[in-house]
């Protein structure tokens, strides 16, 4: 049975270069905020369809779900620098160099429920400003698989 996957509950990403970790209740970490980000829940219908021939009606081939493509999306929490925003820009650039490890190489995305997805690095790291020093963060996924 599938489960329920909630961005909250979204724990680590797990690269060839280290671990990201998302959502953790101390230290540094990428707060995700489920109000910005999409893709999970039940992935997008491959449905094929075609017109039956000399006749009324449709043939249904098997429906399958595609993979899925995940925006994490939030805000960049540095909370071990207090003096500036060292902290955060080398968060940043730690966060780029270990999705860069996964644009040929796969990496695994794990929440806390104990569901991972096997993924790639789909759409490079943005870090936009929100308000004063404070930064978000976006970046795309992709697995061949349906989110579980």
């Amino acid at each position: 049975m599938a489960q329920a996957l909630a961005w909250s509950d979204m724990t680590t990403l797990a690269t060839p270069a280290g671990t990201i970790t998302h959502n953790a209740a101390s230290g540094d970490t990428l707060w995700v905020d489920p109000k910005r980000s999409v893709g999970l829940g039940m992935g997008e219908i491959r449905n094929p369809i075609d017109d039956k021939a000399q006749t009324d009606g449709f043939l249904l081939h098997d429906f399958f779900e595609k993979g899925a493509m995940l925006l994490p999306a939030g805000v960049v929490l540095a909370r071990t620098d207090t003096t500036g925003n060292t902290g955060r820009d080398a968060l940043m650039a730690d966060t780029v160099t270990k999705l860069r490890s996964i644009l040929r190489a796969t990496g695994t995305l794990n929440f806390g429920s104990g569901a991972t997805l096997v993924v790639k690095c789909h759409m490079r790291a943005d870090f936009p400003t929100i308000e004063g020093d404070l930064k978000g963060f976006v970046y795309g996924l992709v697995s061949a698989s349906p989110p579980p």
